[in-house]
């Protein structure tokens, strides 16, 4: 019996590595993300929005180390995206940008409560204010954690921020029922982005979080830095030639008036500011000799 059963597992690893190997032939990019900690209904979700973009994986870790050396990464790449395969992990495969993809994932990331036995990404704090707690069995949790509060008008308030959690400890089943009963969601159920491969370009996680609000100010700022050089370098481009004529004609024209020569442009200039001085002339004579007439 036993043997039948290791030769069931030994056959469901090998059928398992075969199918993704298969897979990873059959998509020109893929992206390793952590799932540990992330909860049903983002994973459900994420099925959702990648349909006909991208096909979620779970594998267990071995699995996906192997299946890893039939890819066209070379050693040092195998090396790296193995050497990350820590805790559960989701291979993600697609036909398309691996930052498309990345950018969903990231869209379904929501702040959700924090379950018992699970290690704090973040130091948790429960900040100073009044919450719905009434005196009962979670003000004993509060007293037992040392935040200080009081009692007002029947409901807890809490007098100061206070660190229940530091980061990298483990949360008890005491904080993880306070926090709900707060309501305060403290850690982000989300993919954890590690890395992603495509044309042949390892990419790390860190790279894959575009802040596409960012970037389009950044792109809209350097077509304007483009365009203004593009104008007062008179760089006769398509998009900036109309700028640069009309620019090189109000020079010209300044040109023309300044140094007094008659185009049929400056004419109408020249003349205006001949009839300006021949009045201020008038005014200033008739105001040194007031029978003056001219």
């Amino acid at each position: 019996m036993s043997l039948t059963i290791y030769q069931r597992r030994k056959l469901k690893k090998s059928s398992s590595l075969e199918t993704l190997k298969q897979d990873l032939s059959l998509h020109k990019a893929f992206l390793v993300v952590g799932i540990t900690g992330v909860e049903t209904p983002v994973l459900q979700a994420a099925r959702k929005n990648l349909k006909g973009l991208a096909q979620i994986r779970v594998f267990k870790n071995v699995i996906l180390s192997k299946a890893l050396d039939t890819t066209q990464l070379n050693d040092t790449a195998k090396s790296e995206v193995k050497r990350i395969l820590e805790g559960e992990n989701a291979l993600i495969l697609t036909n398309h940008s691996v930052f498309t993809v990345a950018s969903i994932l990231n869209r379904l990331r929501r702040a959700s409560f924090v379950k018992p036995n699970r290690v704090a990404p973040v130091d948790i704090t429960i900040p100073q204010g009044v919450t719905t707690l009434q005196p009962g069995p979670l003000t004993d949790s509060l007293t037992a954690l040392g935040v200080p509060f009081e009692i007002k008008k029947n409901l807890v308030y809490i007098r100061t921020d206070s660190v229940v959690v530091k980061k990298g400890e483990a949360v008890n089943n005491r904080v993880a029922e306070l926090l709900r009963a707060l309501d305060i969601a403290p850690v982000n159920s989300g993919f954890a982005l590690k890395v992603a491969f495509e044309d042949g370009m390892l990419i790390s996680g860190d790279k894959l979080a575009l802040d596409y609000e960012a970037y389009r100010s950044e792109l809209g700022q350097a077509y304007q830095n483009a365009f203004a050089l593009s104008v007062n370098a008179a760089l006769p481009v398509a998009e900036t030639l109309p700028f640069v004529l009309a620019k090189a004609a109000s020079e010209a024209l300044s040109v023309s008036i300044e140094s007094k020569y008659i185009t049929p442009e400056s004419l109408p200039f020249l003349l205006g500011e001949a009839v300006s001085a021949a009045n201020y002339i008038a005014v200033e004579s008739k105001k040194k000799n007031p029978e003056y007439q001219g």
